[in-house]
């Protein structure tokens, strides 16, 4: 059985869109829309969004997603690979439409310049020995040359729509507690100065550790790191390297580390050298690891 169609395929981007929108993403307009391109053809979208990308500088992005539901057994190197060779066609020549334009007048400044494939493997129990699988799929994937400095394609299956569904539980969490207060950070890069916003930009999506803060109820700013990497005190000691970098421990302020992969026994001998390793006002938590999509993307 290939790609569910019709009401499961509508069904999906639905899941999709509720995802992405918790993260303050845009959507324009309705799903599944055909658009005028510059060959003089139509081009099926699943969704056009925007965000704004405070990494550097705040700068709308538009972004095309495609929402993709199917099982293991029907998939195959050539399904990813011809997606993302369509995606690719879609992003050159929709982003000069007048068309497009015409439905979205808030695009005519706004690059279109990235896609993102969100995939969902319904028969999840097979998903956990496929997974392997699919990552030789995606190391294999090719790109027309002429295309490559251009369009950006990002790719989000199972673990990764998870892993931004936990992300999403733990910052109501911190929301709850403060008062609606959370924001991501985007530390100082190339001389630009440090951001906060509510957004979530495309590069956090895939980030080992995601930066945020809040000021919580007695009016203390609180600094929050979710950690997505491994719990080896050499693991933790990277992240610690890393926040460094970035300027962004303060001996005076609580911060919070919430990690996502578990290793209960071994983290346990662990723990207190990682409290040790980043001294006092070190609070560690637990994102919740899901075993299906979440009820704000199924209702």
């Amino acid at each position: 059985m290939a790609e569910d169609q019709g009401v499961n395929g509508d069904f999906w981007n639905d899941q999709a869109t509720a995802l992405l929108t918790k993260f303050n993403w845009e959507k324009l307009g309705d799903s599944n829309i055909d658009l005028a391109n510059e060959e003089k053809g139509k081009s099926g979208v699943d969704g056009i969004f925007t965000y704004v990308d405070s990494l550097k500088r705040s700068i709308t992005e538009a972004v095309i997603v495609e929402s993709k539901r199917y099982k293991t057994d029907s998939f195959s190197s050539s399904s990813l690979q011809s997606w993302i060779t369509i995606l690719d066609k879609k992003l050159t020549n929709l982003k000069n439409s007048e068309d497009l334009q015409e439905k979205f007048p808030v695009l005519t400044d706004i690059p279109l310049r990235t896609g993102v494939i969100v995939i969902w493997f319904h028969n999840f129990k097979e998903y956990f020995s496929f997974k392997s699988t699919f990552e030789s799929y995606q190391t294999g994937i090719k790109i027309s040359r002429k295309n490559q400095g251009s369009n950006k394609i990002y790719v989000l299956e199972n673990d990764a729509i998870l892993r931004l569904a936990s992300l999403q539980l733990s910052i109501k969490e911190l929301n709850d507690e403060s008062g609606d207060k959370f924001q991501f950070y985007y530390p100082s890069v190339d001389l630009h100065p440090a951001k906060r916003s509510k957004t979530l930009n495309i590069n956090y999506m895939f980030s080992k550790f995601i930066l945020g803060d809040f000021t919580d109820k007695d009016s203390i700013e609180n600094k929050v790191v979710f950690y997505f990497g491994g719990l080896s005190i050499e693991s933790f000691q990277r992240l610690k390297h890393a926040l460094v970098t970035f300027s962004y421990l303060d001996d005076d302020k609580p911060l919070i580390i919430y990690t996502y992969h578990r290793d209960d026994e071994e983290f346990r001998k662990v723990k207190p050298e990682v409290i040790k390793l980043f001294k006092e006002h070190l609070e560690l938590r637990e994102m919740e690891i899901l075993g299906d999509l979440p009820k704000f993307m199924r209702s």
